[in-house]
């Protein structure tokens, strides 16, 4: 087995870079094996999605929100062995092009050590907030962009084509450390989120708890790949 902890993205936690570097730091020294972000970009005043976790209203935490990616940067400077990863990226909030720069560059940085987990979000007012898109065809959007990273980290010229953008072949000089890109993991519990695991990640982010009502979703993973890690995150 292997432990990770959270990076504090959510709440008044994290205050410089300089204590962030200690923190990430002292985690290595006790023998983690990876850091993990989360991603909120914002909590509007009235929201019409409610919080999975029951609460109403949101906790007080989640007004104040510090970027995962330039955290996860602090953190491959700080550390040499542990592996970066999150539970979840909010994909969403990028241009295809501009995200996959942002993950190349930061392989690149920690040397090979990066995970990209991703999800769909939850909270609808958010993804409207942050991009004019169908809520309803997000999933086919994250295949789409799973689709986009790989050609990026595998091929140079890169072009493409699809129902959602478009972009001539462009250089991709800038390559990852690791051969095929970084790793991707998939956050969700429905059919759909399980058949995109067994199709496009490494493994599973799971839920503590999984109610007994989409359990038997997990099996469309495991028919398409039979042994793929699972990583549950804890709070």
């Amino acid at each position: 087995m292997k432990l990770g902890f959270g990076i504090p993205v959510i709440g008044p936690a994290v205050s410089s870079a300089v204590d962030l570097s200690a923190y990430c730091r002292g985690l290595e020294d006790l023998g983690y094996d990876s850091l993990w972000v989360a991603d909120r970009l914002v909590t509007p005043v009235a929201p019409h999605t409610p919080y999975p976790g029951g609460q109403q209203p949101f906790p007080p935490q989640m007004t104040r929100y510090l970027d995962p990616l330039l955290l996860w940067t602090v953190a491959a400077t700080v550390t040499s062995r542990m592996r970066l990863n999150a539970s979840t990226l909010s994909t969403f909030y990028y241009e295809p092009p501009h995200l996959a720069r942002l993950l190349t560059t930061l392989d690149v940085l920690s040397d090979g050590r990066l995970d990209v987990g991703v999800g769909l979000g939850w909270m609808k007012d958010e993804h409207d907030i942050a991009r004019s898109a169908d809520w309803h065809r997000r999933g086919k959007m994250l295949d789409d962009l799973l689709a986009f990273l790989h050609a990026w980290w595998t091929t140079t010229p890169v072009p493409w084509d699809s129902e959602f953008f478009s972009l001539p072949p462009v250089h991709a000089g800038l390559r990852p450390v690791q051969a095929g890109g970084p790793p991707v993991w998939v956050g969700g519990v429905s059919e759909a989120a399980m058949r995109r695991v067994g199709r496009a990640a490494v493994g599973w982010l799971a839920v503590e708890r999984l109610p007994d009502d989409i359990a038997g979703n997990c099996g469309r993973s495991r028919a398409a790949r039979p042994k793929t890690p699972v990583a549950i995150p804890t709070r």
